[in-house]
């Protein structure tokens, strides 16, 4: 949960990047107001104001819309994800073949899910190493040309 510090700091941050957003109790107040009940870091806010900035969005104005969207797909909140979620956990035998498909996991199943996902990303980058292997590759002449 983000404080009205967290929040001034937030607003600061896009007002440097946007001379119409107001930095005041006022703004900062309503903020966070609107994101009260949402598990969103400063950090994760910070990246959605850098996001909209830097995005094709950019002439728009940056809203608590914006910080919602990036806290929900980072904790997989939105129905893709959770689907896309309970299959996986229903295809690793984390949970029962009965768990509805829009239920969120329960948090150790979601750690577990995003501790063997990380695994499988390790390693897949050593066996993507392996395949590139080091050195030239080998001289097959001629074969496979034609002369």
């Amino acid at each position: 949960m983000m404080t009205k510090k967290d929040i001034g700091h937030l607003l600061l941050l896009a007002s440097g990047l946007d001379r119409f957003v107001t930095v005041n109790a006022v703004t900062t107040d309503a903020w966070l107001r609107a994101l009260q009940g949402v598990d969103v870091t400063p950090e994760q806010a910070e990246q959605a104001c850098v996001d909209h900035y830097t995005g094709p969005d950019a002439g728009r104005q940056f809203t608590v819309a914006h910080v919602v969207a990036l806290a929900t797909a980072d904790s997989r909140n939105t129905t893709a994800a959770i689907e896309a979620d309970v299959r996986s956990a229903k295809a690793r035998g984390l949970i029962e073949r009965s768990w509805p498909a829009r239920n969120r996991l329960p948090a150790d199943v979601r750690d577990a899910l995003f501790t063997l996902r990380e695994y499988e990303r390790r390693r897949a980058g050593e066996r993507l190493a392996l395949d590139e292997g080091g050195g030239t590759p080998a001289d097959v002449g001629n074969v496979g040309r034609s002369l």
